[in-house]
């Protein structure tokens, strides 16, 4: 897919552009900077793209918890897990989820053991999977930021089938940076938010 801007975001040029700024900046400030990110896809970008070597060596960018999927409970998967080995159910959930392991299985392994489990794009699809098989119980194990939270509850506002329920399992940002701030020995100057999330709540809820 041909993204607008992409080929600039990524030339040799802008880059070297945006390594002379920030070597300035950290010239100016005079110190150490450590940031954290709070997202896995932060740290794939930063890794795949080599982007560390490029910073200053007074910036330290450190691992943060990580997506939703990545901190996910235990106790949460198992719960799915635990439904989904009964005969009258469906369990659905998105693909990064599934090989997720919890205290015994994955829903991968319970889906491998003769689960129904499937791998869906949305709530959307969990109710369509509703309505064709009126005789399950059919669950969507709900996953995420902020920004997927609006879609099961429009879902669930538009009156999906009554065999259609959630195991809601999402997780909120500003919450998890209160609770980093608030750990001292970490010392962190700034995080590197989701833009996704920071784009659906605001600058708000930061404040």
């Amino acid at each position: 897919m041909d993204i607008p801007g992409i080929k600039i975001l990524r030339s040799r040029e802008f880059t070297e552009k945006i390594i002379k700024s920030i070597n300035k900046i950290v010239k100016d400030i005079k110190k150490p900077i450590k940031f954290m990110h709070v997202c896995g896809t932060h740290e794939h970008t930063l890794s795949k793209y080599g982007l560390r070597p490029l910073l200053p060596k007074e910036i330290e960018i450190l691992s943060g918890p990580g997506c939703p999927v990545c901190v996910c409970p235990a106790a949460d998967i198992d719960k799915a897990i635990e439904i989904g080995k009964r005969d009258d159910t469906i369990i659905t959930t998105f693909g990064d989820m599934i090989r997720v392991p919890a205290t015994n299985l994955s829903l991968a392994q319970l889906k491998a053991k003769g689960a129904d489990v499937r791998i869906v794009y949305g709530p959307h699809d969990a109710i369509k999977i509703a309505k064709e098989n009126p005789n399950k119980e059919v669950i969507f194990f709900a996953i995420g930021f902020e920004t997927t939270a609006p879609l099961i509850g429009y879902e669930i506002q538009s009156g999906p089938p009554s065999n259609f329920s959630v195991i809601c399992a999402y997780k909120l940002i500003p919450a998890a940076l209160e609770l980093l701030i608030s750990q001292s020995q970490l010392r962190i100057d700034g995080f590197i938010s989701p833009g996704h999330v920071s784009t659906i709540i605001g600058l708000q809820p930061f404040k």
